[in-house]
């Protein structure tokens, strides 16, 4: 059973934690202190050096559980809709986008892509989970169609092609995820159906 002492600890890591990722996802890491981290959590700032160790072991803690976040939206879309396509992998990532863990992605991807150390090597880790949930589930929608490119190339292609148009899109207002994603989306869907065509 487990007591007050560490309900009230697992909820204080809870609140840091978030706290943290809403910060992390307006102002990045570089702009996320421990002292709004704390304020915006209500605790004291002690208590974050107590459950992480440092400002970096709470980013850690940030990053994996963005990662972690999406990957629950993908695969809850997936289970939703009862079968892997295309269209549920778009979706999910346009979900995924406008979240706080795709507002993460964004903020957090810039400031690791040069700097060593242990939250790029925690991004860099999800990023290589999440590449190998794209390729199994791009294989699962092109089984069909034998014609087309294989699958981990096609994953990098639609995966990366989300990424980019997660980071335009917190760039550059006008850049509508949606409808990148949805043109992105066309020209896969024209290509899988010519290829199964080709096979019949």
């Amino acid at each position: 059973m487990v007591g007050r002492r560490e309900e009230s600890s697992a909820e204080s890591r809870r609140r840091l934690l978030e706290a943290a990722t809403e910060l992390v996802a307006e102002v990045g890491p570089r702009g996320t202190s421990v002292q709004a981290v704390a304020e915006r959590a209500g605790i004291s700032r002690g208590s974050i050096a107590w459950h992480f160790g440092s400002k970096d072991g709470l980013i850690v803690e940030v990053v994996r559980h963005a990662f972690a976040t999406a990957e629950q939206e993908y695969r809850a879309r997936i289970a939703a809709a009862g079968t892997v396509t295309l269209g549920v992998l778009i979706d999910a990532h346009l979900a995924v986008v406008d979240a706080p863990c795709g507002r993460t992605f964004a903020t957090v991807l810039p400031e690791v892509m040069l700097a060593p150390g242990p939250i790029r090597d925690a991004y860099v880790a999800g990023y290589l989970n999440s590449r190998r949930f794209w390729v199994d589930a791009v294989q699962e929608v092109i089984a069909d169609a034998p014609g087309m490119p294989d699958p981990a190339t096609l994953a990098d292609v639609l995966f990366g092609s989300a990424i980019g148009v997660n980071v335009m899109h917190r760039l550059e207002a006008g850049v509508d995820p949606g409808t990148g994603l949805g043109s992105l989306q066309q020209v896969f869907q024209l290509a899988l159906d010519r290829s199964r065509e080709d096979a019949s």
